[in-house]
C-alpha cells in the first residue's frame, strides 16, 4: 500500500508536463500514436541518492523541459510484475537487459533511434546524455 501511494505521490514531480505511465502497453501506444519519444525510467528505489540526481539532473533538466510535450514516460520499477504490469519483465529484459537500476532509456520510434542505456550518472555521463536527447529530440 505505501509503494502504490509513494509512486501516486512521486510520478508528477518527476518532471513538468510529461504524463508518466506504468503500463508499457499504454505508453507504447501513446508514444507511437502521437509521434512522441518514449522514455523509461527503471526505478527500484534502492538508491534515493541516484534517484534524486536523476530528477534535479535529467528529468527536471531544461533539456526535458523543453521537449516535455513531446515525451511520453514509463515508469518501470523492478518490483511490479503483477497481472497489472506483466510487460514490465519484458520491458526490462528488452530494454535493460543487465537488469541495472536505476537506468533510463529514450526510444524515439518514428525516427527510428534510439540513446543508449544510461546507468552511470557522473556529470560527464549525464552531459552527454542530454546532449544526446537534444540531438534527438529535434
Amino acid at each position: 500500500m505505501f509503494l502504490v501511494l509513494l509512486c501516486l505521490v512521486s510520478m508528477p514531480i518527476f518532471s513538468q508536463n510529461i504524463v508518466w505511465e506504468t503500463d508499457y502497453p499504454t505508453a507504447l501506444s501513446k508514444a507511437q500514436q502521437d509521434n512522441k519519444i518514449l522514455v523509461i525510467y527503471f526505478n527500484n528505489g534502492q538508491s534515493p541518492s541516484l534517484e534524486r540526481v536523476i530528477k534535479k539532473r535529467i528529468l527536471k533538466s531544461n533539456e526535458f523541459k523543453n521537449h516535455s510535450n513531446s515525451i511520453v514516460g514509463l515508469l518501470i520499477e523492478n518490483t511490479n510484475n503483477n497481472d497489472e504490469h506483466r510487460y514490465n519483465s519484458r520491458v526490462i529484459s528488452g530494454y535493460n537487459k543487465d537488469k541495472v537500476f536505476p537506468a533510463i532509456s529514450v526510444i524515439h520510434f518514428k525516427a527510428r533511434k534510439y540513446l543508449p542505456l544510461l546507468t552511470k550518472f557522473e556529470d560527464v555521463n549525464i552531459a552527454s546524455f542530454l546532449n544526446k536527447f537534444k540531438d534527438l529530440s529535434n
